[in-house]
């Protein structure tokens, strides 16, 4: 995918055109060989953040077919059927660390839509933090799988994290709720933990905000400690009903 960017591409959307793009040449080579079903998502239903959803064939049209009481079986096929882990397999683009588009045009004060009527000073936040996103992927899993095997109770600690914030509308609301801005908000609750162990010390010299509790708590301990760090912060949140 790294061949079809340019240095310049942060600009105009140009970046996320072109990722829809190779997106869509991927969902087509899928479909053409192997007999799955795909769809197309959004993250954080942001259009410019689009992912492949890709589901098992005979799962899903059994499903379909089972209220005519009639059933379709692909005995060629039926290495190709997941449906019984009741599992998507998500595709998501990302931009690697090496990419022509360099990172320093993406801060949070960068104009990066320009339109010649309009003013070129002021911040796209929602846009540059959308390419932002685009370039985590990677780096976010590595760093997760390193914590995972050095602090025990990490793992546990997240799910216990997972389930309380799901139950309070963190995540695509299931009740006709939600949270806006944590409906695909995964890594973050991970990343939250990471924060919790590591504390935070990226700038040399300065002074850290925020302490590590240290690796040698339960996953209960840490778990109290990610939660005691939200109810700390004031952060004003708007909630999202799915019936509009």
């Amino acid at each position: 995918m790294q061949e079809l960017f340019q240095e310049k591409d942060y600009l105009n959307g140009r970046f996320f055109h072109k990722r829809a793009y190779y997106l869509s040449v991927v969902a087509a080579h899928i479909k053409k060989h192997l007999p799955v079903d795909l769809f197309y998502d959004s993250t954080n239903s942001d259009p410019r953040l689009p992912s492949l959803l890709i589901q098992s064939k005979e799962g899903w049209y059994s499903f379909c077919t089972l209220l005519e009481n009639t059933f379709l079986i692909y005995p060629d096929e039926s290495k190709f059927d997941f449906s019984s882990a009741k599992a998507r397999i998500r595709i998501l683009a990302t931009l690697a660390q090496d990419s022509p588009i360099s990172l320093k045009h993406i801060g949070s004060t960068h104009c990066n839509i320009r339109i010649p009527s309009s003013p070129n000073d002021v911040p796209t936040h929602r846009y540059n933090d959308a390419l932002l996103q685009s370039t985590s992927g990677v780096p976010h899993l590595l760093s997760t799988y390193e914590i995972k095997k050095t602090v025990d109770c990490f793992s546990d600690a997240l799910a216990l994290l997972r389930i309380w914030a799901n139950q309070r509308g963190y995540s695509r609301g299931k009740e006709g709720w939600s949270i806006l801005g944590f409906e695909d908000r995964g890594p973050f609750w991970s990343g939250l933990l990471e924060l919790m162990v590591k504390g935070d010390a990226s700038v040399k010299g300065s002074k850290s905000r925020v302490k590590p509790v240290g690796r040698g708590l339960s996953s209960y301990q840490l778990f109290k400690a990610a939660i005691g760090f939200l109810g700390a912060l004031d952060i004003p949140v708007s909630v999202r009903h799915s019936d509009g």
